[in-house]
């Protein structure tokens, strides 16, 4: 015998035993792997009508486990079973019209009696609640040896995928960021949310998905994704919301040449994949990072508020707006409007500007402007790029640049890596620093140093109309640098293209206090530079903190405008890495790269 078997342990357990357990909070829910509550009320009623008939029932499997030297039983499989005893006794739906007898067992009576249980309807026979609380439910008990151990019981339990839709065994224990990402995001729009992810089994009937016959939970009429006529109550059940949700991560997140499927979700997941595949659930996951797992998950969120007020403005539901007659399978249409607005909104940093107008232009548009081709399989990325831009074009106009300058949006993290890509044949327009302390101990600001970084971005302005230059604070730009500053400040660079982005942390935590206070230097030290009250403002709506893994970096940005930028009274030009002063008898020059001066 092994030793697996040897702590294997399988019994019968009466279901007032077990109901004991619940009153102790013995029984925990992790959804990691968990699903959520899914069980309708007949499906409840039919399970405990095969308890009161005498009738076997699956096994329940638990995992053992000890923490502060307490017993816990985590649910491996029966949640559903569980739950739906636990709920019957607590007078949560009846049966037959009856409902459990409270003076059955002690438990129940003794909580009747210190008015945390009042006896609903018409009381069971005492005699039949007897014989359920004697039923001898058949619990299989193993010692857990950690998170991974549970997890890979769980997913050889379900690996047949008769108990667990192909999206839940996807999700079942996966610990990715992408995984939680979309576990996180799924939960906020269906409502079924928890703070941890790890809960007492009593705790669960709260965020359950219910029918509206039961009085706890969420109404199943009332998610999003019902409500709109997206998908149909069966398939959230599989939970099909979610492969929506781990679709738009992925294609938010690591690139818009990403095909929809089956295998796609898996390799994402990290299942199925063949060499030449292997890397996809790497390449999201380090996406992730970069641009931070609760960015991805915040910017994801914040389309669908903006989709939502889309569709409060508009009276209707997703369904109806987009199409003269009610359709069904209409998911990846909302695939399509959503990707659109996050383009707009996130990718593009735009607010809407006309609502009126722009629920006017999604009118019927899933059946005049948005066109895919009919059935399941593949969703091929051409053919979801093709309807994004053709969506795009007419609800453009009613979106305009955003007034809020949000620091930590997506679309930076990729420009970030654009701009160190670009540096190398575009030097004019980019310049890098590692900070504006010197790396000799106890260094002061280099107040220098940084009005040097203004008259380079006025010099940046000056190299056409339209253009925009950037200079970025954190950035190594030689291996020689990026090895001192680890030697003073103990971080190590991350490399990407020739750079090494070393952040301001260490540098702010060091004479700052923080991030937020050397930020607050820098953006106050603007108001005091010999620039114009435009470039100033310019400068200062534009400077943005960004996120690149586990560093902040300090991006300043300006944008030329309809004259030449000028610092303390003199004009600059910028050829490669270097400043130069305009001379005089070269003004006619410059200004003749910014035509509509002569407009003014």
């Amino acid at each position: 015998m092994t030793k697996a078997n040897v702590e294997l342990s399988i019994k019968g357990e009466s279901i007032q035993s077990l109901y004991g357990y619940y009153l102790k909070d013995t029984f925990l829910v992790n959804r990691r792997y968990q699903r959520k509550l899914v069980w309708t009320l007949d499906e409840k009623r039919a399970f405990i009508d095969s308890v009161i008939k005498g009738y076997p029932v699956p096994l329940i499997l638990l995992a053992d486990i000890v923490s502060n030297d307490t017993r816990r039983l985590e649910i491996i499989d029966g949640m559903q079973r569980l739950n739906a005893i636990m709920s019957f006794i607590e007078q949560e739906f009846d049966v037959n019209g009856e409902h459990f007898n409270l003076d059955s067992i002690a438990d129940t009576k003794l909580q009747m009696d210190e008015g945390r249980l009042v006896q609903k309807g018409s009381p069971m026979a005492r005699e039949i609640c007897a014989n359920i609380a004697r039923y001898q439910i058949p619990l299989s008990v193993f010692q857990e040896k950690g998170a991974s151990h549970v997890d890979e019981v769980f997913r050889r339990l379900n690996a047949n995928g008769r108990h667990l839709s192909k999206q839940e065994l996807r999700q079942a224990g996966a610990t990715s960021k992408f995984a939680s990402v979309v576990r996180k995001i799924s939960c906020s729009i269906r409502g079924d949310s928890s703070a941890s992810d790890i809960l007492n089994l009593s705790a669960m009937k709260n965020i359950s998905i219910t029918s509206k016959n039961l009085s706890y939970g969420i109404n199943v009429d009332d998610v999003f994704w019902i409500k709109n006529n997206i998908i149909t109550r069966e398939s959230l059940r599989e939970s099909n919301d979610e492969e929506i949700i781990a679709d738009i991560v992925a294609w938010t997140s690591i690139g818009k040449s990403l095909r929809s499927s089956s295998d796609i979700l898996n390799q994402l997941y990290g299942f199925e994949t063949d060499d030449s595949d292997s890397t996809l659930a790497q390449q999201v996951e380090i996406a992730i990072q970069k641009i931070n797992e609760d960015q991805v998950a915040s910017n994801i969120q914040l389309v669908f508020d903006k989709l939502i007020s889309i569709l409060d403005a508009s009276g209707k539901t997703f369904n109806a707006l987009l199409f003269e007659k009610q359709q069904a399978k209409i998911s990846r249409y909302f695939q399509i409007v959503y990707l659109t607005i996050f383009e707009l909104v996130i990718e593009q940093g735009k607010d809407i500007s006309n609502m009126a107008g722009l629920v006017k232009a999604l009118n019927k548009s899933g059946d005049k402007v948005i066109k895919l081709s009919q059935g399941g399989g593949n969703w091929s990325a051409k053919e979801k790029q093709t309807a994004i831009e053709a969506l795009e074009g007419p609800l453009r106009k009613y979106f305009a640049k955003s007034k809020t300058n949000d620091p930590t949006r997506q679309q930076w993290i990729t420009r970030l890596e654009n701009i160190l890509m670009q540096s190398s044949t575009e030097q004019s327009l980019y310049d890098f620093k590692l900070g504006f302390h010197s790396l000799s101990k106890d260094a002061k600001f280099d107040k220098s140093l940084f009005s040097k970084i203004i008259k380079t971005l006025t010099a940046m302005a000056n190299t056409m109309q339209g253009a925009s230059g950037y200079c970025v604070v954190g950035i190594a730009d030689t291996k020689r640098s990026a090895i001192a500053f680890q030697r003073k400040y103990g971080v190590e660079g991350t490399s990407y293209s020739n750079y090494w982005i070393t952040g301001v942390d260490a540098e702010a935590n060091e004479y700052h206090g923080g991030v937020d206070g050397y930020f607050t230097k820098v953006t106050q030290l603007i108001k005091a530079q010999p620039i114009s009250e435009r470039d100033k403002d310019c400068i200062a709506r534009n400077i943005t903190t960004v996120r690149y893994f586990d560093k902040t970096v300090i991006i300043f940005k300006i944008e030329s405008g309809s004259v030449p930028s000028i610092y303390d009274r003199q004009y600059f030009v910028r050829h490669g890495s270097n400043i130069a002063e305009v001379p005089p008898e070269q003004f006619s020059n410059l200004f003749s790269r910014f035509p509509q001066v002569s407009q003014n």
